[in-house]
Order: structure tokens, then sequence, then C-alpha cells
């Protein structure tokens, strides 16, 4: 960019006010990078005036263009300033209004986002974007920790927040953890944005460029937003361990809640940070907040960003309970029943009752959340699926064996809550709706693979059928876990006879080891005998009441 095209992007921005002959003048002599000496020698001015033209300039241009600018830096902000423009040409009409680039333009506070972000579709919200306005407005809080599964739509409340905010701050910077970048890194980028990159020699060690973070912090009213947090922890553990490497974050978000702040530090995360469970309370100035599905109101608006839908009441709220009002999901489904159903949502809804359709982008969606669960989270889950109504504490201890994994429940069932996997309902615990389905169809393959494979993990630890109260939950029981597993098996082993004949096989190799302890394997294969039994393919018969052979 040469300082010609640098004025006519300053014209542009200023629109009916563009620069006069004299700030031209100032403009183009800075841009050689000559002193106010030097441009008043060169011009005839007295340099008193020169710097009073100077100073107006800056203040213009600050105006316009949304960020402080100084004889130092307007180079580089005219340079970011221009990228935005670019950026903002080749957005929908629709969308320019609520765009968010790399900086916003509507004045200060000076803002640094990290990449362009569309708010242009935000639905609802209105309660609990009160609620945080009012943490960090009035209560000063100094750090909150946005939750929630992935396509909650986390990172839009953050945006749209972000936006309600920008005259309480001076300064607002959006960073992306997505790829875990180094924490040094991130320091450094947040340093040379708030010294407009005048400290360019940083000490080496990460405490002093935390503390050096801090200093910033404390001296100005700054809202920094972490999005998806969750990429520093490690999968496989209970939630919010640091992935190796990654530790030092931690550190940091533990400093910034001791220290005293004028600022606010806002995290988006899948897994609450341990120091926000350590340090928060509804008193104290760190705190956070539940982001939960959309209300049964905003769910046509969704259906209806694809295409017209023609739904009943019942029906709206029948899918905003089955997907949780989770946007991302029901912008998926949406898709898929215009695609598949013609936009016929009662279609949908009778295939999905009867027959529980899977779509393979949802599948891998949720997969993804439910891997980074430990062994013993994921067991939890399965046993809520088996027994399809909350469970308590109590209950689930009574039908865990492992000694190790009773003891280590309680912190399991926080883990999985943090994860938003599942809901607390007056202590006990039921899966969250969109993985209802997901963990019993997980189960029903492990289970046959097991089988098939003659294998007894899952077999080993789960009770496939507990006994019911009624026989109405018991032919739910088994039409849910029980006979697809059946049907799964029939299926290898091509015919009812053959499958007897390998349950029968398998279930005398358990009896014959009768020094090995089976746990709940020997009775889970007889009451899939049972159901074999019973209940053979296309035999349309109702199920029997099985006999009470528990553990």
């Amino acid at each position: 960019m040469d300082v010609e095209k640098a004025i006519e992007i300053i014209n542009a921005a200023l629109q009916e006010k563009p620069l006069n002959k004299f700030e031209k003048m100032v403009l183009r002599q800075c841009w050689e990078g000559r002193s106010y000496e030097e441009i008043a020698t060169s011009s005839g001015y007295n340099v008193g005036h020169v710097k009073n033209i100077g100073c107006q300039l800056w203040k213009k241009l600050s105006l316009a263009l949304g960020e402080r600018v100084t004889k130092t830096n307007f180079r580089n902000v005219l340079k970011r300033y221009s990228y935005f423009q670019t950026t903002l040409s080749q957005l929908p009409e629709r969308q320019k209004e609520n765009a968010v680039c790399l900086y916003f333009t509507n004045g200060y506070p000076q803002q640094y986002w990290q990449e362009p972000i569309d708010v242009s579709y935000f639905y609802g919200r209105t309660a609990e974007l009160a609620t945080v306005k009012t943490w960090i407005v009035q209560d000063r809080c100094r750090m909150v920790a946005l939750l929630g599964m992935a396509g909650i739509g986390k990172t839009a409340f953050a945006v749209k927040l972000a936006q309600q905010l920008r005259d309480e701050f001076d300064y607002i910077i959006w960073r992306s953890l997505s790829h875990a970048p180094d924490l040094a890194d991130e320091l450094a980028a947040m340093i040379g944005f708030f010294s407009n990159h005048q400290e360019s020699v940083l000490p080496n060690d990460l405490d002093s460029r935390i503390l050096q973070l801090i200093d910033y912090l404390y001296r100005y009213r700054c809202l920094v937003i972490l999005d998806k947090v969750e990429s520093l922890f490690a999968t496989g553990e209970l939630v919010g361990k640091y992935r190796q490497g990654y530790e030092e974050y931690g550190k940091l978000f533990k400093k910034f809640g001791q220290s005293l702040s004028n600022s606010c530090l806002l995290l988006t995360s899948r897994e609450k940070p341990r120091e926000i469970a350590l340090f928060e309370g509804e008193k104290l100035p760190i705190r956070s907040l539940q982001i939960k599905g959309l209300s049964r109101a905003e769910i046509p608006k969704i259906f209806k960003l694809k295409d017209s839908f023609s739904a009943s009441e019942w029906e709206w709220e029948t899918i905003g309970e089955y997907y949780g009002g989770n946007p991302l999901l029901l912008k998926i489904v949406a898709t898929k029943i215009q695609d598949l159903f013609n936009g016929d949502v009662s279609h949908f809804l009778f295939l999905q009752q009867h027959c529980n359709l899977i779509f393979d982008n949802i599948n891998e969606f949720l997969e993804e959340q439910f891997n980074r669960c430990s062994d013993l989270e994921k067991e939890i889950m399965y046993w809520l699926a088996i027994n399809r109504e909350p469970m308590s504490m109590v209950e689930l201890q009574s039908d865990i064996l492992s000694l190790e994994s009773k003891q280590k429940l309680p912190d399991s069932l926080i883990s999985l809550e943090s994860r938003s996997l599942i809901e607390n309902y007056s202590a006990t615990y039921t899966p969250m709706s969109e993985f209802k389905d997901y963990v019993n169809n997980r189960l029903i393959i492990l289970i046959s693979q097991e089988i098939t494979f003659n294998k007894k993990n899952l077999l080993h630890r789960l009770c496939l059928w507990k006994s019911p109260t009624g026989e109405d939950l018991l032919s739910e029981e088994i039409n849910f876990i029980l006979k697809p597993i059946v049907e799964k098996l029939r299926q290898h082993y091509e015919g009812q006879a053959n499958l007897e004949k390998k349950l029968n096989e398998i279930l005398l190799e358990m009896r014959s080891q009768l020094s090995k302890l089976q746990g709940y394997a020997e009775i889970n294969m007889i009451t899939l005998q049972k159901v074999a039994a019973i209940a053979p393919k296309n035999s349309g018969e109702k199920p029997q009441e099985l006999a009470d052979e528990r553990r």
C-alpha cells in the first residue's frame, strides 16, 4: 500500500469529512517517517502548529477506523482496516451489519479479533445475555466461563456479548484455542496488541510474560475472550486435566483468578476448567454459566434458515427435546428432513420413533465428544442407557462391580456433568437427550461385537437386563437394547439355529471356567438366550416376562 492508496482508504472511511490539504501534507510526510520538526522545516509552518494538526488527525482517524491511531502505528492500522474492508465486501449483504472481523469498525474500544465470526443469525439467549452482562458490568467479575456441549452456541454467545459490551471496555481481544496454540505465542500476541507492538523484546520465561499481561489487564478495562478452551484438555481423563505441555494455561487462569483486575477473562469450553471450579461462587468474581439448548419458540427459526417447514407445536417441541435444542444439530437435521422427506417433519418423526434413524454426521459429532471420556465415565453412561430412568449415585454404586470404580464414582459424575453429557435432577442422573440414542446404539454394537469375537469386557461389567417394576418397562428394555443385540447376532450367524448354538456354546464355556469371576457375563448370556427364544426374527410376538435371574 502506498500513501495515495492510504489517503483513498481514509477518505472513504471519513465519508463527508475527508482529509484537508494540511492533514494530507502531515500524513504524507509521516508516511515517509519524518518527525514533526522535519515536517515544520520543509513546510514552513511552526512546529507547534504541525503537532496540533497531527494530534487532531490521529484523533479523527481513531474515530473513523475504530482503534487508537498514533503517528507510530497508523500504517499498520490502515493495513488492518483495508483487510477488514476486503473481508466485509465478500460477505452477503444481510451479514454485513453483524459481521465481526479482525477489528470492529464502530469506534472505540480497540478490538482484536483473530478471525471473522458471523452472528447474523442469533436467536434467543436474552435472559442469559442479561445475566452475564450483569456479572461483568455491575458485579465486576474478572473471570467467566461459558460452558456447554459442542454446537450449543457458546462462541456465538460470546461474540454477541462482546458486541453488546463494547462501550464498557478499552480493549476487546478474541483468541481461538481450537488448535491448542503455545501459551508463549498467545501471550506475545496479546502483549503486542496492548503495547502497539512497542514491546518487541519479551521475557523468555512464561511466569514473567503472564505477569506482564496481567499488568496490562490491571491498567486498562479489557475483555479477553479465549474460545474453545477444551482443546487444552486431555482425552480419556476426567474433565479439565491439561494435555502434556499445556499445564501453563492453568497457571494463567489461576493467576488471573487470584489477581485484582479491572478486566474480565471470558472462556468458552465444552469442559469446565478446574481453576473455574476451584474459585467460582455466586458471590465471588469468578462464575460460570451453562449454555442450554434453544427454547421451543426459537426452533422453527433455525429450520426456516434452510427452507419452509410445516409442523405442529407438538412436533417442534418433540424435535427440540430429541436434539436438546442444540442449534448445530437442529441445522443438520433440518437439512436431512428437507433432502430426504421434502420438509415433512411428521414423516421424519414417525420413522425416528419406530426405526431410530442414524445420521453419520450427527453420530460422528456425538462420538467425538463421547470419546473424550474416561473408561469409567463411559461405563456410567452405559448404565444410564440400560436403566432408561434417572439413577442415583447409590443405585450406580450398587450396580458397578469394581471397588475402585465405586470409589471414583462421585468425581466421575461431576466430570460427566461438567462435560454437558448428563443432567442432574435432584441428585439423580440421566444422559442429555442428544446422547440417549447414541449411547444406546453404541452399547448394542459393542455387546454384539463382544459376543461375536468372544470377548467379555462390557458383558462382564454391565447387566443388560435389570428387573423392572412392570411388564411395560420390561418390554421397553427388550425393545431398546436386548432385541437389537439379538437381531444383529442373528444376522451375523445367519439364522436362529446358528445363533442359539453359539449362545449355548459361550454359556457352557463360561460355566466351565469356575475359577474365574464372570461378573454379569453369565446372566447376560442367559437373558439373551431367552430373548432370542421368545422373540425370533419377524415373529411379531410380544416379549414375555423373563425370570428374575440377576447377580
